[in-house]
Parts: C-alpha cells; structure tokens; sequence
C-alpha cells in the first residue's frame, strides 16, 4: 500500500507509485493549448511551410520522420482549419485546466500512433493533415474525465448520457468507415475525413484515459 510522502504543492499529493494525482482546487492555465492553437494558425498562413509538415508517404519513406508528428498541424482549408481549431481549443483547453500532464501524454502518443494507423492501415493515401484525429481522441479523454468527476459510482441513470454519447460518437465514425459517407461535412469540401484515424484516436484516448485512471486509483489505495 502507498504511503503519502508529502505534500508538493497546494492541490497535488506525492506518493512512491506516482508523481502526482490532480485534484480539484488545483487548476492549470492551458497555455500548452494555446501555443499549440496558435503554431497551427501560423502554419496554415504559410502553405510551403505546411507542404514541409504535413503526412507525406513518400518523403516520410525518404526519411523525413518529423511529418509523422507535424502532419496533424497542417490543414487543407480555411473551413477545415475552422473546425478543427475550435474543435481543439475547446477540448484540449478543459482538459489541460484539470490536467496537463494527462494531455501532453495524450498528444504525444497519438501524434504518433494516428500517422502510424494511417501508414499501415491506408496504403493508397499519400497525403494526411488535420487535428480530427485527435480531437476525436480528446473528446474521449474529456468524456471520460467528467465521468470520474460526476458520475462514477453513482445510479445507472446518472451514468447513461455519459455510456450513450460515447456510443453515438463510436458509431458515426464505424458508419463512416464502413460506408464511405461522412454524417456532417459536405463532399464538396477540398478534404474529406479518415474515419479510421477518428476510430484510432478514440482508442487512445480510451487507453490513456484508463492508464490514468488505474495510476490515481493506486495511489488512493
């Protein structure tokens, strides 16, 4: 059983399996949200600096390894920057406000693995840009942040818009993947989601959420 070994700072408790476990009164201002948010909006004002970025199968074959990570931070349009921007800080900002860490973590991982799923899982696409993949994979980590919060432990009834909207955000992005079709953009569009990235960062965002999860869980035994 852990032993609490002292308190760092006002809203964090050290203890020998974990650095720290966010508690309420403790807050962080999302400023990692907001460099991010605005790297990507410088980049999508420089379209040869967005080429040198973004997911390119071929150059990444020839060993520029960086478009792995830097392929999310590039955009095909100002309407899929849009979204995807808002999308982001909106998300990206709730979490990093209860925990920073967890979201460095989130970011990191999936950066690399939804280029690694689009690699392997998507021979025929040679260019990828867009946040979507990970906003998808925030909203997991987010919905399963609040239910920590409010709804574990409680009624079945309390628990169920939390099961119901992760279902319904599952099932559009299986329906887009099996079908072709996409729910809410129009085809028109310049760009058109990957589904499977959207499912790949749903995934992650379930395994961090649970890595951090099991941590807090040990160390409040």
């Amino acid at each position: 059983m852990p032993t609490v070994t002292h308190m760092a700072s006002p809203g964090r408790i050290h203890c020998e399996k974990c650095l720290s476990i966010p508690m309420p009164r403790k807050h962080n201002f999302p400023y990692v949200t907001l460099l991010i948010g605005c790297i990507v909006l410088i980049i999508n004002r420089l379209p040869s600096v967005a080429e040198w970025l973004q997911f390119d199968r071929s150059a990444i074959l020839h060993g520029e390894l960086w478009r792995i990570v830097t392929g999310h931070l590039t955009h095909w349009s100002s309407s899929h920057l849009f979204w995807d921007i808002l999308v982001f800080l909106v998300l990206a900002g709730i979490i990093e406000w209860f925990s920073r860490k967890q979201l460095l973590v989130f970011i990191a991982a999936a950066s690399f693995f939804l280029s690694l799923l689009v690699f392997i899982g998507l021979p025929e696409m040679n260019y990828y840009r867009g946040l979507s993949g990970l906003d998808s994979g925030l909203f997991i980590v987010l919905l399963v942040m609040i239910y920590r919060m409010k709804a574990r432990g409680r009624r079945f009834l309390q628990q169920l818009p939390y099961v119901v909207l992760g279902s319904l955000f599952f099932g559009k992005s299986v329906f887009e993947l099996l079908t072709a079709r996409t729910l809410f953009v129009d085809p028109s569009e310049l760009f058109l989601p990957v589904p499977l990235a959207h499912i790949g960062g749903i995934f992650i965002g379930l395994v961090i959420s649970r890595l951090f999860w099991f941590q807090a869980e040990t160390c409040r035994e």
